[in-house]
């Protein structure tokens, strides 16, 4: 099996800003990387302009995530559900917004990806979504139940070309080490790391995972522009530049050239440090 690889996340922007150094650099290095994106990101704005109106913000959002794609060199999916915005959010009502919507369609609908793909790793968000968004938290549920249901010829019998089992399955994820460290940059700047976010309602303090958790480690030192490249793409998101604003950008790559993950499937039986999502697959 050739290496291949379908990464399932939330909202556009999250194939730069969260894993886009992964995905750049298995790309450059000939793997088919695939993925797919469950939102259309409407409920997700910080730049001013749309601020009250987001009619048009669909159409952006889907353009910026094109154009992030092509940067970054992967093939793009979209699942076409709508954003339910962070905790407490107006969108969080909508039925038809994310976290609400029939959770076996949408299981079904990436079951139908994966056996068609036939991806060798399948990469989503972990149980808390990094950091407790519920789109987040709902893609960890979808890909998850996707991957075993995949394999499964009794469930979803009309979705894609037959039964397929990927063949690992990992969730991103990062040492709240980092966290700490930010922490204390945020507060020796004058800024407060319990309020963060367009509206100030997420706690970086209680973000990330213990590092014994962390099984997976990708150096993309070598993709650190195209990474960045693609997030400057989100303008409607910022640009990726509020991270850039607090530590140079010589440091930033330095320090935090690496993406971190917990291998889920199959689940190491005793401490796994790797530093490829393939190890010893090929």
């Amino acid at each position: 099996m050739s290496r291949s690889l379908l990464a399932v996340l939330a909202h556009p922007d999250d194939e730069s800003y969260g894993i886009g150094g992964t995905l750049a650099r298995y790309a450059a290095e000939g793997v088919d990387v695939q993925v797919a994106i469950a939102t259309d990101g409407a409920a997700g704005s910080i730049d001013a302009k749309w601020e009250g109106d987001h009619s048009q913000l669909v159409e952006a959002r889907t353009q910026e995530l094109e154009a992030a794609a092509r940067v970054l060199g992967v093939k793009l999916h979209k699942l076409g559900y709508k954003d339910s915005g962070y905790i407490g959010d107006s969108a969080n009502d909508d039925p038809l917004s994310f976290m609400n919507i029939d959770l076996e369609e949408a299981v079904g609908q990436v079951v139908n990806l994966i056996r068609e793909l036939k991806p060798k790793v399948v990469v989503t968000h972990d149980e808390t979504g990094g950091y407790y968004h519920p789109d987040h938290i709902r893609c960890f549920q979808v890909a998850t139940a996707a991957f075993f249901a995949a394999r499964d010829k009794e469930m979803y019998p009309n979705s894609g070309p037959g039964p397929y089992q990927a063949e690992r399955l990992y969730y991103t994820a990062f040492s709240n080490r980092w966290i700490k460290i930010i922490s204390l940059v945020m507060r020796l700047r004058g800024l407060d790391p319990t309020r963060v976010g367009r509206n100030q309602d997420i706690d970086i303090t209680k973000l990330g995972v213990p590092r014994e958790k962390i099984t997976t480690t990708i150096n993309y030192r070598r993709y650190w522009d195209q990474k960045r490249l693609a997030s400057a793409e989100h303008g409607s998101q910022g640009g990726g530049t509020s991270f850039n604003r607090l530590i140079p950008m010589w440091m930033q790559k330095l320090l935090f050239s690496q993406e971190t993950y917990i291998r889920a499937y199959p689940a190491p039986s005793g401490r796994l440090r790797e530093k490829s999502i393939f190890a010893g697959s090929d």
